[in-house]
């Protein structure tokens, strides 16, 4: 199942259901993660990098991370980001990661450059929200 890296606030409602079906269905792949920022019995964040499938892109995953905004500027994100990029560089398989965000997104881009992430693209109304074209940015990281 591919994973919505373009999320807006009102998107982010995950249950506990839907958050198991994703990490029994990434748990199969040995270049995929699925981490969890949980308080009080409470999702307020994840992140997955979901590595490619084929044999040509295994060293890819694409990075997908959502935190809830009552919990935003709080470290949380930042926290998910350096986890997942030490499992990517530990473990061997990845060598590549990248991601989409909303240009307008200026918070996300300075916690993925922070990380070490740079911008490789802008992607002309990728999106349309609430009948607005929006562009989103590419941005990767090499390990």
């Amino acid at each position: 199942p591919g994973i919505n890296l373009i999320t807006e606030v009102d998107e982010f409602s995950p249950t506990v259901e839907s958050e198991s079906r994703i990490i029994r269905d990434m748990g199969r792949a040995e270049n995929s993660l699925f981490l969890v920022a949980e308080s009080d019995g409470r999702i307020i964040g994840q992140l997955t990098l979901e590595g490619g499938r084929r044999r040509n892109v295994r060293h890819m995953a694409t990075l997908g991370i959502t935190v809830a905004e009552d919990w935003r500027d709080q470290g949380i994100g930042r926290q998910l980001m350096e986890r997942a990029i030490h499992w990517a560089r530990d473990g061997g398989i990845i060598r590549r990661i990248e991601l989409h965000v909303f240009a307008r997104n200026e918070r996300a881009i300075h916690l993925y450059e922070k990380c070490g992430f740079v911008t490789e693209g802008r992607r002309r109304r990728a999106v349309i929200r609430d009948g607005e074209y929006l562009d989103d940015l590419v941005m990767g990281l090499l390990l």
